[in-house]
Order: C-alpha cells, then sequence, then structure tokens
C-alpha cells in the first residue's frame, strides 16, 4: 500500500509498537482496560497480553454476569484497539480514552439487551448499574 512506518505506538508515540505494548503497556491502553475493570468492581492488574490471555482463558468460565461481561468488554477492547491504531495511521482521527470506553460500554449494552439479568443478586445489581443495563 506504500505506506512506511517508523514502528512507533501511534496511540501514545513513546515505544515500539508490539503486539504487548499495543494491549497491554501503551499508556492509553492501560487507562482504558483499568476502567473496564473499575466498572466490573476490579483493580487494574498491568500484565502481558501472554498473561491477559492465560487469564481469561483459565477463569472467565461459567455464565456469570461478570464473566459474560467481561468475555464481551475484552473482546471488543481488542477490536476497537486496533481499529483505533488504523483510524490514526490511515484516517489522522483520534479518539480519547473516554470515547473509546463508551463505545465498550454500548456494545455490552447491546450484546445485554433483553437478557434475564438476576439484580436480586448484589453483585449483578452493582454491574447494572455501572454499565447502564436498564
Amino acid at each position: 500500500m506504500g505506506i512506511t512506518t517508523e514502528g512507533t505506538c501511534v496511540n501514545c508515540n513513546n515505544d515500539m509498537e508490539t503486539r504487548n505494548h499495543l494491549f497491554c503497556r501503551c499508556t492509553l491502553v492501560i487507562r482504558l482496560w483499568k476502567s473496564i475493570l473499575s466498572l466490573n468492581g476490579l483493580k487494574n492488574a498491568t500484565s502481558s497480553w501472554d498473561y491477559m490471555v492465560t487469564r481469561a482463558s483459565s477463569t472467565w468460565k461459567g455464565k456469570s454476569l461478570l464473566t459474560i461481561i467481561l468475555k464481551v468488554a475484552w473482546t471488543i477492547y481488542v477490536y476497537i484497539l486496533w481499529e483505533e491504531r488504523n483510524y490514526r495511521i490511515f484516517k489522522d482521527r483520534h479518539r480519547s480514552t473516554e470515547d473509546l470506553l463508551k463505545v465498550i460500554i454500548e456494545v455490552v449494552r447491546i450484546q445485554l439487551k433483553g437478557r434475564n439479568i438476576n439484580r436480586a443478586d448484589k453483585t449483578n445489581y452493582n454491574l447494572c448499574i455501572a454499565w447502564g443495563l436498564a
């Protein structure tokens, strides 16, 4: 396509773009993942790509609301970060962490729309409030 890049992360311009940096170490993604975890009542754990994938595949099992939200949020997180990278390279368009988080919240809400959620469960109730699930 005739596009040459220096290999620097276009999301932060601070480090070389690697899979680990793009999805786990970039300042933009650290803030975004921390916000996602916070909505779920979880603490931020900065880690590597391999660790995040291993943890997700070994612990996000079952059909709890938290597990479903984490799976959907993780999927859109990865997608939207790649999309943001490409927007910055090819369209010179930049979105803030807050804008990216709004997209993730909206996708989670759409995916969970119409599901029968037990709001009598305190954890589920708190998740519904945090994610704006009516």
